[in-house]
């Protein structure tokens, strides 16, 4: 080898050495960071009451007091796994675990305070009554309640080898617990007393999603798309046609309608036209490939729904009363 070649290799071997030792630019990913919602986020709950919104994912919480507009982003260190959300009259909010901890805020998401359940049994559900109760629902027919803002906490089991999956205060009396193996309690004395329902729902149907509009009309939602229908309190069951396959992993019934969200981007929607049956149709007002757990309505004019990917999405009705796409979210 010459000495040109040797010289030119050497200027080559100093380049790329340069180029690697040189330093990375990361501001896009420290931008990304203080970003509130995160491309890998998987978001597994929704509450709202009234402007206030609480999301809750796998290792983080989102608040928002302006309906959904604008988001506060609270990442513990310990990355707990939130898998329920739920906002009491009074203005706690409170979000369960599966590390069997119930975190609270009494300030809007500024502060949280974690409480521990002490117990063996699997949190499912969280909920709060309109009297600021709070109630977890669990495995092995097991409920936990708080009437102290989630500091303490008395533990309730039916020694029944079932999981609770979803518990609804409607008034301080009345209220409805419902678990697996299609398997419905009321109870109308603040959850004293429970009372199984003689009719379950069909087949031992296991509820992966659950939404009451009031003490009559709810709906409960499992695997290849089935959802149920009672108009009676729970006295009886119907199935209704969805036209989807996909498990239902949320339900909301409100003021503003009946939605479910599930796997591969489904999010339905129960319609009703001059009193016929109703019917669900999945909603064409925008794609996503990532699964959907989270929803909740925003009033009467609004819902919120999301998932994994950092799936956000808001929906509210324009001036034709029709649900369009107010932001985009992050996919």
């Amino acid at each position: 080898m010459d000495m040109r070649c040797k010289v030119l290799l050497g200027v080559l071997t100093y380049l790329t050495i340069a180029g690697c030792e040189a330093p990375l630019v990361l501001d896009d990913v420290e931008q990304a960071r203080k970003q509130a919602i995160h491309r890998t986020d998987r978001i597994q709950a929704a509450a709202s009451l009234g402007d206030k919104v609480l999301l809750a994912g796998i290792g983080f919480i989102l608040n928002s007091n302006d309906r959904a507009s604008t988001w506060k982003r609270t990442q513990p260190v310990q990355m707990p796994s939130f898998i329920g959300a739920a906002i009491c009259p009074n203005g706690l909010q409170a979000a369960v675990s599966a590390e069997k901890q119930v975190w609270i805020s009494i300030d809007n998401g500024e502060a949280w305070q974690i409480n521990d359940l002490n117990t063996d049994e699997a949190p499912q559900f969280i909920s709060c009554g309109p009297n600021n109760k709070l109630w977890v629902a669990a495995s092995f027919s097991t409920l936990f309640s708080s009437e102290d803002g989630g500091k303490k906490w008395k533990e309730k089991t039916f020694d029944e080898d079932l999981i609770f999956t979803y518990i609804k205060f409607f008034d301080q009396q009345n209220g409805v617990i419902v678990g697996e193996f299609g398997s419905v309690y009321t109870t109308e004395d603040g959850g004293e007393t429970w009372m199984l329902k003689e009719q379950r729902v069909p087949n031992e149907f296991f509820p992966l999603a659950v939404s009451y509009l009031d003490r009559q009309h709810g709906w409960i939602g499992g695997s290849n798309g089935v959802i149920f229908h009672t108009d009676d309190g729970g006295n009886t069951w119907e199935k209704e046609q969805t036209g989807s396959m996909a498990p239902i992993y949320g339900l909301s019934a409100s003021a503003l309608g009946v939605y479910a969200v599930g796997d591969f981007g489904t999010f339905l929607e129960r319609r009703s036209v001059n009193n016929e049956v109703a019917k669900w149709g999945r909603s064409t007002l925008f794609e996503t490939r990532s699964y959907l757990r989270a929803l909740a309505p925003l009033g009467n004019d609004g819902i919120v729904l999301a998932g994994g990917a950092g799936t956000l999405q808001v929906l509210r009705k324009d001036s034709s009363g029709k649900l369009v796409v107010v932001n985009k979210g992050e996919k």
